[in-house]
């Protein structure tokens, strides 16, 4: 029973193409004459490691001609791509793919596809003998396949012995100062690669990994830059299918490589790896259920490369100003007025998903027309920023700044992205850095000013009696930056009315995001004015893990003792501080939910 619909397509083509008996299998090398003809497999792997299957997945085979694109990576990644185009072209041939057909002014091989562009590119892989360079391959390879992978020496003693076309091209290439090493040591090495044995789960695993843009799905082993599979995947796409490959790309539009021992390796950047295996070849010496497999998956899961997306998410997920946002910082009621007036100063753009040269663009243009104070790019959604992107965005964040604007990052941006703007782990943080100037502009210290009992949110409605009361119990307290504020000696602070500084309310384990190396977002923040610990008298439970002084604090502290005693000698008293604070709790209650709904939907 299928478990899956992937599967369940899996299955499906898999039955839909073993009526598929054209073709024969090849029989120019002797040992691959023996191969079952009624073998059919197809894998598919998804770039998070995970293995989808039908058939004999596992049925070993020489891998042929599929091993040329992953050889070209290896020979890119010691060589360098300039090195290698020196000695290979890239042009398709429309040839089969043993011709002997060069570049006639260079002597150059069209394509690494093709056999005789793969005996030179075999040959640039790092190695000082035919011996050391056939290890390079073998454990390259083997990375790519995420399992060691071994020499079938009946097959490549097979090969040797039936290779005088290759040894044609070989000296034909010699001659004309293209191939600077011996045929026979050439052709070992070209035979060896072709040799290695494999199934279609590996062949799977190892376009997964050029897929992933070189790192393997399974063992996470970077194993050639991706800029390199850049490369390949384009030969792939161009050359992959020798002179079938203009039609290949017409009705698939998948970057592949065939062999002739029936193995097709396709890999779709960025989604997934393909493998499949059956022995029976069309004239052109590929697979016949392996073509109309892929073939098949192209149509139904839409694969074409060219194909436009069906749908587009918007870079930029929600634009807010400051009249929809709100920071986590608790502020007093006359710091509340202003902002009330002035937040519209400030701009977020939430930015989500998979960031392109096509959504760094839009995301440019629209920045381009704010004319808010501040900016803020948050990128907690983001998934991924590649790096032509990146540069884009830090162009038109520099030109935004030249306007007037000044941007703000916050979220998972990588360390070396605009090191000299501001940057916050939220974008709460962020609009509560904006908040800050705002109040300072309106003539406000903020939480460097003394505050009075007095004009204390939690003290307004008590008459001044109530308040010389209440100032007699209270005890004075001094904290510095960084100091966690709570019970001292004795007794436990019931409430704590903050008179000049900042307090914040975190969790025990807050730590820095791994990402971008910033401390994760504080629960919430008091500034001097308001009181902190309300939550503690009304649910003694739900008491936050954690108050830290951000600035230096002075409070004053109505401990656990004192307000028994208040109740005990005073209880209009305590009856009036207690209702305070409950409508306080209340009131901060909505503040938060408003605050979360506007942050999270």
């Amino acid at each position: 029973m299928v478990a899956d619909p992937v599967s369940d397509l899996l299955a499906r083509i898999h039955d839909e193409i073993l009526t598929a008996t054209g073709g024969r299998v090849a029989s120019y090398i002797p040992e691959l004459a023996g191969a079952d003809p009624d073998v059919c497999a197809v894998a598919l792997a998804t770039l998070d490691g995970v293995l989808y299957e039908i058939g004999e997945v596992r049925h070993p085979f020489t891998i042929q001609s599929v091993s040329k694109p992953f050889v070209l990576a290896l020979a890119i990644q010691d060589r360098g791509l300039d090195a290698v185009l020196s000695a290979v072209g890239v042009e398709p041939t429309g040839d089969p793919f043993n011709a002997v057909t060069l570049e006639p002014h260079t002597g150059r091989p069209l394509n690494p596809m093709v056999n005789a562009g793969a005996i030179v590119t075999s040959n640039l892989v790092d190695g000082q003998d035919p011996t050391s360079r056939i290890e390079r391959i073998t454990e390259g390879l083997s990375a790519f396949a995420a399992r060691p992978l071994s020499l079938d020496e009946r097959v490549l003693a097979s090969e040797l012995a039936t290779a005088d076309r290759n040894r044609a091209i070989a000296y034909l290439m010699r001659s004309m100062g293209s191939l600077d090493v011996e045929v026979e040591a050439a052709l070992a090495v070209y035979c060896a690669q072709c040799s290695l044995t494999v199934t279609a789960r590996d062949l799977a695993v190892m376009s997964a990994t050029l897929a992933n843009g070189g790192r393997n799905p399974v063992t996470g082993q970077v194993v050639i830059d991706a800029q390199v599979v850049t490369h390949v995947l384009s030969m792939m796409l161009t050359c992959g299918l020798y002179d079938f490959s203009g039609e290949w790309v017409l009705r698939t539009g998948l970057p592949a490589k065939s062999g002739v021992s029936g193995g097709i390796a396709v890999a779709l950047p960025g989604q997934f790896g393909i493998g499949t295996y059956s022995p029976r070849l069309d004239h052109q010496g590929n697979s016949v259920r392996g073509i109309a497999a892929c073939e098949r998956l192209s149509e139904r899961f839409g694969l074409h490369v060219m194909r436009p997306p069906a749908t587009d998410s918007a870079p930029i997920r929600r634009r807010i100003d400051g009249g929809e946002i709100r920071s986590r910082r608790h502020r007093p009621r006359r710091e509340r007025t202003v902002l009330a007036d002035q937040a519209r100063a400030i701009v977020v753009y939430e930015l989500q998903g998979v960031i392109t040269f096509r959504q760094a663009e839009l995301i440019a243009r629209r920045a381009a027309s704010e004319t808010s104070r501040w900016l803020i790019f948050d990128a907690a959604r983001v998934s991924r920023l590649d790096p032509a992107s990146e540069r884009l965005l830090a162009d038109a964040i520099g030109r935004l700044a030249a306007t007037g604007v000044q941007p703000l990052l916050s979220g998972r941006w990588s360390q070396g992205f605009l090191p000299f703007v501001e940057r916050y782990p939220s974008a709460a943080d962020a609009v509560e850095r904006c908040e800050d100037a705002l109040v300072a502009d309106a003539g406000l210290s903020g939480p460097v000013e003394d505050i009075p009992l007095e004009e204390n949110d939690l003290c307004r409605a008590l008459c001044a009696a109530d308040l010389e009361v209440l100032a007699k119990a209270l005890d004075t307290r001094h904290y510095q930056p960084g100091q966690v504020v709570g019970p001292e000696r004795g007794p436990g602070e019931a409430l704590m009315f903050i008179t000049r500084g900042r307090v914040a309310i975190e969790h025990e384990n807050a730590e820095p995001d791994p990402a971008t190396g910033l401390l994760s977002p504080r629960i919430a923040a008091r500034s001097a004015g308001t009181a902190v610990g309300s939550l503690a008298v009304a649910a003694p439970e739900t008491t936050p893990t954690r108050l830290t002084a951000e600035t230096e604090v002075a409070m004053l502290v109505l401990t656990d003792t004192a307000l028994d005693r208040l109740t005990s000698d005073h209880p209009a008293v305590a009856a009036a501080v207690l209702r305070a604070t409950t409508e306080a709790i209340a009131a901060e209650c909505r503040w938060l939910a408003a605050v979360n709904l506007a942050l999270s939907r």
